[in-house]
Parts: structure tokens; sequence; C-alpha cells
């Protein structure tokens, strides 16, 4: 017992060492096999390429702030919670991490900070033991010699506004809500607790999302933007890695190889081990340096021998030619660098013609569909609604659209929209299916909405908020049935949508064609019959990169807000989280085309009418998975 109580007082007299965060790390950290493909001590040297970002958060350096923009599979969360052990073993300070969700928070402290807290002798004896009562070291706080860290998830206002912090790490900054209940942007308000420290760090890490809306991006245009050059084995020539000097054979990815931009040697991947520790961080923009704020960015082309392949690479890329949604993703987590969307709108006169329309009755769901999803806009004087079926593929067939007339303040509408929930829709094979997800738009009358979605489990109907900053498809569902003393009275959560993201890949997905050999490619679009104002709504607006909004070119856009709406449910269900094979078996789809026959279009005057819209049918291709 003395000696305990002997050792703790010697460590809290032990003045700060003026080491490195690289230095601490090689030096103590331990890296557990449950957390880590690569077990046993640190070394900076496999990823010599975060020695320079982890060395500014050192105490005895002037910057502030350091910000990070990275591809996947290069560590830079290992690199962050080598910090976090820093400042636990030789810079004792409140610190406060925060990442996108409380379950992201909670993931990571049990897979992470608490291996490497158990793993690192250094940190285990000055971090209180789990099994004290005290609550010191609980899955969200965990207090040490001198000091605390607190994990917080950025859909948290209290934890995210309350006591003074001295180290603030903001992880996937992306992915963080765009506002907390009203209280402004979580990076913002995690930020202003460092006000009252001089000597406060924050670091920054993202791979980033659109180039309109990405938080990392905005942080690093501020910055002096160093990018990561390495030596050529064979002229020496420094040159940054980049995916268009990475050249392949045909068919082959796994033969890929880096041109070097002066003397045109082919580069092996087997060099890396000697051209990466050789290395100089460049600034692209020297005009901004500054001894307080610093930026890096860096792709996965650098990622360590062994981790993520130039093959893997080239391979990702020939897999996501044929998928807009694809090619987003592996400019993002591979390149590192954000996405630029293109939000010009297609010409409604080119979707509506004899070649784009397709003839089928209504209501009957093509074979390949794996699940179907509803998409909801409330006015003042009718409901509108598309329903979508999705394939492995994410081709999309319009099952139906409708317009339910009515006063939506009065319930008589809305009893209507709940016969549509629970409404069954054959497949051509004679299966039986329903809606999966229905998603309705809070934006007008949101009482009704939330009256409405409650009346049904959240795994069936759920209200959706727009946002056109949102960097993703939808954010984790946000709580919204509180009492008077913010106490949890009901199970309602409400989702909010990346529109403006959603509705770029939607255009993007417009514009591809029919294969010439026949099929269609991944994401293509399946419409019934249609007038001209419907397509006029489906390309109602365009993206303004000046002002960085959406406007309308016309004003009916009712028919773009319900697809939006039908495809952030699809992503809720699973759409981008599964891949094909798990879709296929999770709508039981049998592989093979039925023997059906198909309705030939009927005249005009013949088709059904559902609210004021005209339907035919559709005469289907071949379609690829």
């Amino acid at each position: 017992m003395w000696g305990e109580a002997t050792e703790i007082f010697d460590l809290a007299l032990m003045p700060e060492q003026l080491m490195t965060v690289s230095e601490w790390a090689d030096a103590n950290r331990y890296l557990a096999r449950e957390a880590s493909s690569e077990p046993g001590r640190w070394r900076t040297s496999r990823t010599p390429y975060l020695k320079l970002p982890m060395d500014c958060l050192s105490s005895h350096t002037t910057y502030r702030k350091v910000i990070m923009m990275c591809g996947a599979q290069l560590g830079k969360t290992e690199a962050g919670n080598n910090w976090i052990g820093y400042i636990m073993d030789n810079s004792p300070a409140p610190t406060l991490m925060v990442m996108p969700t409380d379950t992201a928070i909670k993931k990571n402290s049990k897979t992470r900070i608490d291996p490497m807290i158990e793993n690192t002798p250094s940190l285990k004896k000055k971090v209180k033991e789990k099994k004290s009562r005290s609550g010191e070291n609980t899955i969200d706080q965990k207090n040490f010699l001198h000091g605390v860290l607190f994990m917080v998830g950025a859909n948290s206002p209290v934890g995210l506004s309350s006591t003074p912090i001295r180290n603030v790490h903001l992880d996937e900054v992306d992915r963080y809500p765009l506002d907390v209940d009203g209280e402004g942007s979580p990076i913002t308000l995690a930020e202003a607790r460092t006000r009252t420290f001089p000597n406060r760090k924050i670091l920054i890490t993202s791979t980033p999302t659109t180039k309109e809306s990405s938080a990392i991006w905005n942080e690093f245009k501020l910055t002096d933007q160093n990018h990561y050059e390495v030596p050529c084995p064979f002229c020496g020539a420094y040159q940054e890695l980049l995916f268009e000097n990475l050249v392949y054979e045909k068919n082959n990815p796994y033969s890929a190889k880096m041109k070097c931009v002066a003397c045109g040697e082919l580069i092996d991947e087997r060099y890396k081990p000697q051209m990466l520790p050789s290395y100089r961080w460049i600034p692209a923009c020297p005009e901004n340096k500054s001894d307080k704020l610093i930026g890096f960015q860096i792709s996965s082309l650098y990622s360590p021998l062994g981790w993520f392949s130039w093959g893997d690479i080239a391979a990702q890329y020939e897999e996501s030619l044929e998928d807009p949604s694809r090619i987003k993703v592996f400019v993002n987590t591979v390149l590192g660098l954000p996405y630029e969307e293109s939000g010009e709108a297609p010409d409604w006169q080119a979707l509506f013609n004899k070649s784009r329309l397709e003839n089928h009755n209504p209501n009957v769901v093509p074979w390949m569909v794996c699940f179907l999803t509803a998409g909801v806009d409330i006015q003042k004087d009718r409901i509108e609604l598309e329903i979508v079926g999705w394939c492995a593929d994410k081709q999309s067939y319009q099952i139906d659209y409708r317009v339910l007339l009515g006063n939506t303040t009065l319930p008589e509408v809305w009893d209507e929209l709940a016969k549509v929930v629970d409404e069954t829709f054959q497949r051509e094979d004679g299966v039986e299916m329903t809606i999966q997800r229905m998603a309705v738009d809070t934006g007008y009358n949101t009482t009704e909405v939330h009256s409405f979605c409650r009346r049904f489990h959240n795994s069936r109907v759920i209200p959706i908020k727009g946002q056109d900053s949102l960097g993703l498809p939808v954010s984790p569902p946000r709580q919204i049935d509180y009492n008077k003393n913010g106490k949890k009275i009901g199970r309602l959560k409400q989702w909010n949508v990346g529109v403006s993201l959603l509705k770029s890949e939607f255009y993007s997905w417009l514009l591809l064609e029919q294969k010439p050999e026949g099929g269609y490619p991944p994401c293509y679009c399946h419409f019934l019959q249609q007038d001209q104002r419907y397509f006029e709504g489906i390309t109602a607006e365009q993206y303004i990169s000046k002002t960085r909004k959406w406007k309308k070119v016309y004003e009916r856009n009712e028919p773009l807000d319900c697809r939006i709406y039908a495809r952030a449910a699809a992503n809720i269900v699973g759409l981008d989280r599964m891949k094909p094979e798990q879709l296929i078996r999770f709508g039981n789809v049998s592989g093979e085309a039925p023997n059906v026959k198909h309705t030939q279009q009927q005249p005009k005057s013949e088709r059904k009418k559902r609210g004021g819209m005209d339907y035919g049918g559709i005469d289907y291709g071949k379609v690829e998975y």
C-alpha cells in the first residue's frame, strides 16, 4: 500500500519530458493483438508519413491545430491514439475525443483505447483501474494522473459544451451532423472548449466526402496543404505518388507499377520500404504557412507494403468504373481527396422519349428487385410518394408514383398513406413484397409527420430531414421524443438526409445509358410511362457552384424529392452496406427471370391513373449482376 502511494507521489513530481509523440510511441506503445493486424511494439518507421503530423502535436511545439485529410488503410487512427497515450503519460491535461456517434465512441473505447492502456505499461499504472466504483474508468471517461479523457459522440450537445478542455481530437469529421440540436457545428462547439488554454492542441482527421460539403476539406484549405514526396529508387527524383502515374496491364490490375515522372522507369511496389522513409513534406500553399496551423494530405498509395497494395487500388478503381457512387468512394477513401459533384440537371426531354420509358403495369415488381422503399413528400393539400424497387447492383425500378389528395392537417389523407405502408406488391416470380422502409419528409407539417410515424415501428416508417451540407447519404438517427425536463419519453428518432449529395448522385445515374450489347449498367434508373411534368419534376433543380446551393429550374420538384427520400431509405435498409450477393439473398432473388408475359403499352386513354399521373408498362431487357 505504502509502496504504491510512494510511486504515485513520485510520478506526480516528475516534470513533463521534452519528447515528441513519435518518440513516446516508439518507446512505450504496444499494439494489442485484438486491435491490430501487426501486434507488438509500435514502430513509426513502418508508417513514416505519420511522424511529422504526430510530432506537431508534441507539447513543446507551437502548433495549435493539426489537420490530416487521408485515404483509408494508413494508420491515422493509431496516430491519434498515440497522441492520447502521450498526453496521459507525458503531458497530462483535460482531453476530449469526438467521433461521429456515441456508438462509434463505445466501439473505439472497447477495441482501441482500453487495449492500448492495458498493453502499454507506462499507461496502465497511471489510469484508474476499471474495477473501481468511482466512475473514473468507464466507456466514455478515463481518469489518469493529473488529467482526464472524455469521449463523446458528435451527436451529443451536452458532451461537446461543458468542461474546459486543453486537447481535442476530432476524428472522421465529415461524418459529423451539421448541427447539434440547434446549438451549431459540433466542430465549433468542441473547439470552443479550448479557448481558456493558450497551449491548446487540436487534431482534426477524416477521409473527405464532397468538395461542396466536406468539413475536413474546408479545414485543410486554410493550411499550407503539405503533400508527401518520396524518391524514385532508380533516379532519386522526389515526387508525389499519384494515381494517374499508376500503370497496369489491361484486365490485370495486380500488375500495377508506379511510373517515375522523371526517368520514366516503372517502380515495383517492393521498393516501398526503401522509398517511404526517405520522404519530404512539401506545402502546396506556402503562403498559408504558419507556426500555429499545419495541414497534411496523403493517399492510400502510400500504404505500407503488405497492407493495401497498388494492385488492390487498381482493382477497386476498375470495379468502380461503371458505378458513379463507387467512383466517389474511390476518390474519398483511396485518393484521400474530396469528390466534386456534378449538379447539372439532365435534360428532361432526353429522358422523356420512347427509348427511355418502359412498358409495364404499375405496382408489379420486376423479378430481380431485392427490396422496396418509398419516399414521401408533404404539401398543404396533398401527399406525393414514390415506391422504388432496388436491385443488387443499385439499378432502380419505379414501381408507382402516387398523389394522395387531401388537407394534410386532417387525418383522412394520413389514413390513406397508412394503407400504403401495409400494401403488398407481387414480384414477377410470385413473391409477395412489402415496403421495407418508408421515409417521410418533415419539412412541412412536422407535427403531423411525427404523429404519423409514431403509428409504426421505426423499422418500417421514419421521419427524415434534408440537410444540404451533410456529406453522407444519411446520418445516424437522433431522438426527438423528450419531455420538458429533457427526459426521453418515446422511441421516435429522426434521420438527417444529405439531399445535395443524393441529388448529385441521382443526376449522374440519370445520364447512364443502356449497353450497346443489351442490358443495363449498375445504377441505371427504370421509369414507368410518365408525362412531361414528371420528368420536369425529377430534373427540377440545378446546383449552382458559385453559391453552393440548389436552385429550382422548374417549379414542381416533388418527384425529385420523393426519389431522393426513397434513395435515403434504401441506404438505411442496406443498399450501400451489403454486397450484391448479400442483397440477392436478402431479397430471395432466384437469379433467373421467370416466364412472364409483359403487357404491351396501352393507348394513353386506357392507361391506369393514380393521382392524375399516367402509367404504361415496361419491356425488360437483360439485367446483369
